[in-house]
């Protein structure tokens, strides 16, 4: 069962989150973010976890690490190699990937057979890693994050993060929303360019589905891939 954590920590850095939430209106850098980690022979996922079921920091803790990475690297190399990896990682260990692909599958999910459901949530995972490349490919050395409001979703089943990126001189809002995931907080959902994500799966599987049932989505979800992967090439 998924349920939402809206606990407060009792850290300075939560506090100061639900308190006065202007106060984090900053960009946060960390000393050694993933790039140093991908240097070092160590697993991102490694760094995210040890900040423990923090809802905030899950998402600070991400976007101070792809500004390591992704500031000195977007706009600079063309070898994408790293930056997916990192995306797969995060997403791996951050993300709920599962609970997504459930939301998102609906109904239609129950009608794949188990292999094809299977290579469904793979596929999911996979085009999450994507997405989370496509947002930080924004990134620039100028880039700033701004942590708006944390708030309990209507249901007080999740937590939302609401969130501004200023990059190339423009604002782009991203709602983060974090559930809980078998006792662990994950992302669960994510909102950017007026995309959300979750409702944009299903609006895809739905068409597919019908086009060619589970062979249509396992289809759709692999172009997905594919057309990211020509976008940034390793």
């Amino acid at each position: 069962m998924y349920r939402g954590s809206s606990a407060r920590s009792r850290d300075d850095f939560w506090e100061k989150m639900m308190n006065d939430p202007r106060g984090l209106t900053r960009r946060q850098t960390l000393l050694m973010g993933v790039g140093g980690l991908l240097a070092a022979g160590f697993s991102p996922r490694l760094a995210l976890a040890a900040n423990g079921e923090d809802p905030a920091a899950i998402i600070t803790d991400i976007a101070n690490d792809a500004f390591k990475l992704f500031g000195q690297l977007n706009g600079a190399s063309n070898d994408w190699s790293s930056r997916r990896r990192w995306a797969k990682n995060v997403t791996s260990s951050r993300f709920a990937t599962d609970f997504m692909g459930e939301k998102a599958g609906g109904v239609f999910l129950r009608r794949f057979s188990a292999s094809k459901r299977r290579t469904y949530y793979t596929l999911i995972e996979d085009v999450v890693a994507e997405f989370l490349l496509d947002i930080f490919a924004l990134y620039e050395p100028n880039t700033t994050f701004t942590v708006n409001r944390v708030r309990p979703n209507r249901s007080n089943t999740a937590t939302i993060m609401e969130t501004t990126v200023f990059t190339h001189g423009k604002n782009y809002n991203v709602k983060w929303t974090v559930v809980d995931d078998g006792g662990v907080s994950k992302i669960g959902d994510v909102s950017i360019f007026g995309l959300n994500l979750v409702s944009d799966f299903r609006s895809s599987i739905e068409r597919a589905y019908r086009d060619d049932e589970d062979a249509g989505v396992i289809a759709m979800l692999q172009t997905r891939i594919r057309r990211s992967e020509r976008k940034y090439p390793d």
